[in-house]
């Protein structure tokens, strides 16, 4: 089980990870989120295995103030504005966003950016966070992704 979670609790910190990756980190509504620091091309299985590696998941978003919590810790921990991938696709049927490993769908009360999700050139299946909310995008694009684990009791 990794030692992690328990060091969560201080708020944003940068722990080096085995892979030789820095990670943001944040313990909020009892799960404990990370960040990868460095951007690299984002496929939704190989960042969903390293998040399971560490005990976890790409982030599910489960409600409005989950939503609200991950955006002011990336912007806490300065990554507001960058690409952030989230574990959710509409892959399977088009507009039917849903968690890649739970196949949960998003919260109805997911707020999306503003004229999103729109698909753009009929290649957005991923989800990435932001200030504003989420936006649809390709699967592929070189940026971080963040994954969440449940805290240990």
């Amino acid at each position: 089980m990794p030692v992690l979670p328990t060091l969560l609790l201080l708020g944003v910190l940068m722990i080096p990870s085995t892979e030789g990756v820095s990670y943001h980190y944040r313990s909020f509504l009892g799960k404990s989120y990370f960040v990868s620091k460095e951007p690299e091309r984002f496929d939704l299985a190989t960042m969903n295995a390293r998040c399971k590696g560490s005990g976890g998941y790409l982030l599910e978003i489960n409600s409005l103030d989950e939503e609200r919590h991950v955006i002011l810790f990336l912007h806490d921990a300065g990554l507001v504005s960058e690409i952030v991938y989230t574990g959710h696709t509409d892959l399977g049927q088009e507009g039917k966003f849903y968690h890649y490993v739970t196949k949960k769908p998003l919260p109805s009360d997911t707020k999306w950016r503003w004229r999103q999700p729109d698909n753009w050139k009929g290649i957005e299946h991923c989800v990435n966070i932001m200030i504003g909310g989420l936006n649809d995008l390709d699967c592929h694009q070189t940026a971080r992704y963040i994954c969440e684990l449940p805290l240990q009791s």
